[in-house]
């Protein structure tokens, strides 16, 4: 259950879309470039192609792109406004298209092909993107519908991204914010370290009846992890998520979990996840941090909040606007498929 991310969802499938591409698994990157199957990856011009699939997705957002790489990027273009690299065809590839294919790649990717010969790969791994293109026409891929349903999937995602990035400025936060949230927070931003357990359900009403029990026999806890926990990655271990200090759980959790003295029980603690009850059965006590060296973590806490705040506000505005309804009966019956072992609830 780690530290809640100011991620939007359309950016953790960018993330996903590169975790696969580094395995060598199938990806479908913008722009159409081919990717490196497992069994492609040992030589150069293998490892460029993987890094042209990887480099759609490493881009992101525009913003992505450092300034001053933009700069230099540009002003290298302007030496040579379209000069013919290569021809094939009866077709020309000019430097600023070249140029444009480098700027996706990611920082690493793109001092990686500076080499000469590096060079030329990338170039002739662009121009093999588009004979394979052309051969694959030629086979009526282009007209497959299932390529046509990733086609119009991404092009969905695209736009959602540009929307979403309306609502990605971080509001400001002033130095006097930043101190009251330090003020009403005096366990966090300390070094202080605790070991915890926790049960986590999907709702408040089990939560009350597991926690009524652990009042009357709470050496049971363990048990009852393993037996009603839906976070199977402590479940286990009797709810056990082992040592840890500031910084590692959602605020919830963490402000209940370190307000906490050795062997106490937490009431029903709801976060993102559901409800959680927790225990200590360690505290390695430390310093809290001067507000002075943790004033801009503080207010890039405070700015992530206030703007999932606002995202959430505006997703919240959209389902009712939309009348949105969900048949929770007909949801429970919708089995996942299968594929390798299960998340835990947690987040671990």
């Amino acid at each position: 259950m780690p530290r809640r991310s100011p991620r939007t969802a359309a950016e953790m499938r960018w993330a996903a879309s590169c975790a696969r591409a580094s395995r060598g698994e199938k990806l479908t990157a913008p722009g159409g470039l081919i990717y490196a199957s497992a069994d492609m990856r040992s030589g150069c011009g293998a490892l460029l192609v993987a890094m042209l699939a990887l480099g759609a997705c490493g881009k992101g957002p525009p913003e992505a792109t450092a300034p001053a790489e933009q700069r230099a990027l540009k002003a290298k273009a302007d030496t040579a406004p379209g000069e013919v690299v290569a021809t094939y065809q009866g077709r020309q590839l000019t430097t600023d298209q070249v140029r444009q294919e480098m700027e996706r790649l990611p920082a690493p990717s793109r001092a990686y092909v500076t080499a000469p010969e590096r060079k030329r790969q990338f170039v002739e791994n662009l121009i093999l993107n588009d004979l394979l293109f052309d051969e694959g026409k030629k086979s009526g891929y282009d007209r497959d519908p299932e390529i046509e349903r990733q086609v119009s999937d991404l092009r969905k995602r695209l736009v959602v991204q540009r929307v979403m990035r309306q609502y990605q400025t971080p509001p400001e936060v002033t130095d006097d914010q930043a101190r009251t949230y330090y003020d009403e927070n005096p366990t966090l931003y300390s070094t202080t370290q605790i070991h915890a357990s926790h049960i986590l359900v999907k709702d408040e009403d089990t939560a009350k009846q597991i926690l009524a029990e652990l009042k009357e026999h709470p050496e049971k806890f363990a048990d009852l992890a393993k037996e009603k926990s839906t976070d199977t990655g402590s479940a286990q271990k009797g709810g056990d998520l082992g040592m840890f200090g500031q910084g590692r759980m959602v605020p919830e959790f963490e402000r209940t979990a370190f307000a906490l003295q050795v062997g106490q029980l937490s009431d029903v603690v709801k976060t993102q996840y559901g409800y959680h009850i927790i225990t200590v059965t360690e505290r390695k006590e430390g310093e809290r941090k001067p507000f002075e060296s943790v004033k801009e973590q503080i207010k890039a806490t405070l700015r992530n909040k206030q703007l999932q705040d606002q995202m959430q506000g505006h997703f919240d505005a959209l389902k009712r606007d939309a009348g949105l309804k969900l048949d929770e009966a007909a949801l429970a019956r919708i089995t996942p498929p299968a594929g390798g072992p299960p998340v835990p609830a947690g987040g671990h």
